[in-house]
């Protein structure tokens, strides 16, 4: 379960960076930034609820 839940981390990590890179000078960068943080959170907390009840 921890390998599943660090693979996602990094993956939503590269995926903040790769965004930062590319619309950091965006006025709506701290919404973009924001809302992935959200997305994360979200999928992270489901992803753990759901591999908790698997085992």
């Amino acid at each position: 379960m921890k390998k599943v839940l660090i693979l996602n981390a990094l993956i939503w990590a590269a995926v903040i960076l790769l965004a930062s890179s590319l619309v950091g000078d965006h006025p709506q960068y701290q919404i973009l930034i924001g809302v992935l943080a959200v997305g994360f959170t979200l999928q992270n907390g489901f992803t753990y609820a759901f591999l908790k009840d698997k085992n």
